[in-house]
């Protein structure tokens, strides 16, 4: 089996799982279905742009205008990926008309090709198509260069985004199953390491590196599979990747420059009023024990202490300089360390503890109660006890 027949193969396989798929998330019933939406249709333009079959043997010969715009959704594939991180960051998103601007790049690639291609007739289409010249061609030079143009600020953009959101989790949530940042971030990097290498087949074709130009076309086929499975069956298994944001939450620096412009001072030190606060908050902490409940979010917080959001993220994020979640997290870590150490409780099992005192991850407690104590639960459990007896 020859390098092009195996490129064949697997790019009708990418074609088939995207598309199949793709019906899945059309028709299963859920309450995200906006994200389903965008998901389904980034795997029909990846299935179209991994493959090209279709239109290559049934459109072209007939409708070459057609597979001409068929194949230029190619520029379709990162907004609709990007738009599809917006919708698992923020739990409020909706598609609105401001989102048409994302249609740039597919409308200028097509106003490009008007002269001399849409606007002619038939045979003049398959004179351009069938040039010896074709990749010299001053509008598909245009195309390549666009389209990796599009990669480049797709990306960037990407993972502006998916940092913001990490920092909103921080500074607004307490439960770390809601952490699905790093899934993203896996997403964006793997996307963009496929990306990359489709980049430098592309350099091998325009040098008319023919062999090369195959092999590394049957390596990036072969991630190009990779890339889908993993995406979707992440998707799929993981419902939790789908709890968002609101995406009027405010990131506590932009709140800081807000206070600073408006001249309002942020120094709650300095205010005995807001000092008196933070001891509030901190008493309010240790007697009710709010930390207990997994799904504490500083909003639920706030209106258990009658304080502003506003308030009280900056009281926390800013002049505590700790994140929401480190703050809580450390009231959780030190009523485990309380367990640990007393020995009429040494038969309870940490799972049974993280759960009592507000975790619902192993791995997370583990993390947070080592970066905490510098040892693991059950490492300080041994040296306490040890020490009593």
């Amino acid at each position: 089996m020859d390098s092009l027949s195996a490129i064949q193969i697997i790019s009708l396989i990418i074609a088939f799982v995207s598309d199949l798929l793709a019906i899945f998330l059309l028709t299963a019933k859920t309450k995200n279905f906006t994200s389903n939406l965008l998901l389904a249709l980034f795997l029909f333009v990846n299935a179209q742009d991994s493959s090209g079959l279709f239109a290559h043997y049934f459109i072209y010969p007939n409708f070459p205008g057609l597979g001409m715009l068929i194949n230029s959704t190619v520029f379709l594939k990162l907004p609709l990926l990007y738009l599809y991180i917006s919708s698992v960051v923020y739990s409020d998103f909706k598609l609105r008309n401001k989102h048409f601007w994302h249609l740039t790049p597919f409308l200028l690639n097509f106003l490009v090709f008007i002269p001399r291609y849409y606007s002619v007739d038939f045979d003049a289409k398959w004179v351009f198509l069938n040039t010896s010249s074709f990749d010299r061609m001053p509008e598909i030079k245009f195309s390549y260069v666009l389209v990796h143009l599009q990669i480049l600020v797709y990306v960037i953009m990407s993972f502006k985004l998916i940092k913001k959101y990490k920092i909103l989790l921080l500074e607004n949530y307490s439960n770390a199953s809601l952490f699905n940042y790093k899934w993203l971030y896996q997403l964006v990097i793997i996307f963009s390491i496929e990306a990359f290498i489709a980049t430098i087949k592309n350099v091998f074709k325009f040098m008319h590196l023919e062999m090369v130009y195959h092999y590394t076309l049957l390596f990036t086929a072969i991630l190009a599979l990779a890339f889908i499975c993993w995406m979707v069956l992440k998707a799929l298994h993981s419902p939790e990747l789908f709890r968002g944001i609101d995406s009027k939450l405010q990131l506590v620096k932009n709140l800081v420059i807000e206070n600073i412009q408006s001249g309002e001072e942020i120094s709650f030190e300095k205010d005995s009023k807001d000092f008196g606060k933070i001891i509030e908050l901190k008493k309010y902490m240790v007697e009710e024990k709010p930390y207990l409940e997994a799904t504490l979010t500083i909003n639920d917080l706030s209106n258990k202490l009658n304080i502003p959001v506003r308030d009280l993220s900056l009281l926390i994020n800013h002049n505590l300089n700790q994140h929401f979640f480190d703050f809580v997290n450390s009231y959780r870590i030190k009523k485990a360390m309380e367990i640990l150490r007393d020995p009429d409780k040494k038969e309870v099992t940490v799972l049974e503890i993280l759960y009592e005192v507000g975790f619902n991850s192993k791995s997370s407690f583990n993390t947070a109660f080592k970066n905490y104590t510098n040892l693991t639960p059950t490492e300080y459990r041994q040296k306490l006890l040890k020490s009593v007896a």
